[in-house]
């Protein structure tokens, strides 16, 4: 009885406690400098140097790239919000942020490296062949939905009506010039608070999957799939129990934890459904990319680091 009642206490404790510490500081700054860049125009300076890779790869606008980059750069949830403000602000179509949701929410670089490779995996320096594997199917998953599935529009206009460049086939149609907004106090006050209401959110779904979490406790359920549920509900602790599985082959219990944190977890995915609350997009695309997402890496990191030539010098 005891237990039930100072279990989700414990819970609650260590969501806000990894909301706070983590999430906050790492997540708050990005959001507000985004929202600027987004509503001033000036995230185009950067698309310079990115789109015009970026939109002979993936059929998207070259506002788009903007959200391929910030969303492997910055990690979960915050391809699904610039994408949301792309969306919003009409940089973007619809049809477009449905797509670009397909492969632009991952892991950032950050937590794959210093928390999955080398506090949870034991790796004193990251494989590339790891690190290209594991970005590099969202990748591929992302060109090949583009290429079969997914058809952009001939041409587009955002609300200033300025002409976006949209890339059908092989070539890029037409190239936008963008107008840049200065920065006023209602604006910032906007993005200040929009910011700030969405990390609240996200703080409140990490403090509730965190208490289910820690509830996994009480049943005393097998290793294995205490495991299996703690990935399926949050990345965190998750990678946590899946790296500590008593695995003698180090290549599966890093495939493992690779499938299980490109799917993030339910936390992640109620957090990038929070995120896009306010707007329309068509969530089935990225609803099937998370399912298939584990079932595509798992093999992929298996097959690729199973040789082991690469593996034994990283330790």
């Amino acid at each position: 009885m005891q237990n039930i009642l100072t279990i989700p206490a414990q819970g609650c404790t260590l969501g806000l406690t990894l909301w706070y510490t983590s999430v906050l500081p790492s997540l708050l700054p990005f959001f507000i400098l985004s929202g600027l860049l987004i509503r001033t125009g000036a995230f185009r300076f950067l698309n310079r140097i990115f789109a015009p890779v970026l939109t002979r790869i993936f059929p998207v606008s070259s506002d788009g790239s903007y959200a391929i980059l910030m969303g492997y750069l910055c990690g979960f949830p915050m391809g699904a919000k610039v994408i949301a403000e792309l969306v919003a602000h009409q940089h973007i179509s619809r049809e477009e942020g449905s797509y670009l949701m397909v492969f632009c929410n991952n892991v950032s670089p950050a937590f794959f490296v210093n928390y999955i490779c080398i506090a949870k995996l034991g790796f004193t320096k990251v494989p590339p062949i790891l690190f290209c594997v594991f970005y590099g199917v969202p990748l591929l998953y992302g060109y090949i939905y583009g290429r079969f599935f997914y058809k952009a529009p001939v041409s587009s206009h955002n609300i200033s009506g300025a002409v976006r460049s949209v890339h059908t086939g092989a070539s890029l149609v037409i190239q936008k010039q963008a107008s840049i907004h200065r920065i006023d106090f209602p604006m910032l006050d906007t993005c200040i608070m929009d910011s700030f209401t969405t990390i609240t959110r996200l703080g409140g779904y990490i403090i509730l999957f965190s208490i289910i979490a820690q509830m996994l406790t009480l049943f005393h359920l097998p290793v294995p799939l205490t495991a299996a549920i703690a990935a399926l509900l949050e990345i965190s602790s998750g990678t946590h129990a899946l790296s500590a599985l008593p695995l003698a082959s180090t290549p599966m219990r890093t495939a493992l934890v690779c499938a299980g944190a490109s799917f993030g977890g339910l936390c992640t995915c109620a957090q990038i459904i929070s995120v896009l609350s306010d707007t329309d997009l068509d969530l089935k695309p990225w609803i099937t990319g998370r399912l298939l997402l584990p079932l595509l890496m798992f093999p992929a990191v298996l097959v690729l680091l199973s040789p082991g030539p690469v593996l034994p010098g990283c330790w």
